[in-house]
């Protein structure tokens, strides 16, 4: 539901709910979205790619592919 449905829902209750659910949907997405980027990440590296390269493609910084990498790699 987009931010205009839920803000049309005239009782608060409902509209407590359905945000509150929305959130939750949300929620799922990013982590999915994360995991996605997060496996390219590790491909790009794994095919040779700097820490640079990735981070200018991926819109990071170079710490946070870093970090990405030893999560992955269980370090």
């Amino acid at each position: 539901m987009n931010r205009a449905a839920l803000s049309r829902i005239a009782d608060a209750r409902r509209r407590v709910s359905a945000a509150t659910l929305e959130l939750e949907r949300i929620r799922h997405d990013q982590e999915e979205v994360s995991r996605i980027r997060d496996d390219a990440v590790i491909e790009l590296h794994d095919r040779g790619e700097t820490y640079q390269a990735i981070a200018e493609m991926a819109g990071l910084t170079r710490g946070r592919v870093a970090q990405i990498l030893r999560r992955a790699r269980g370090a």
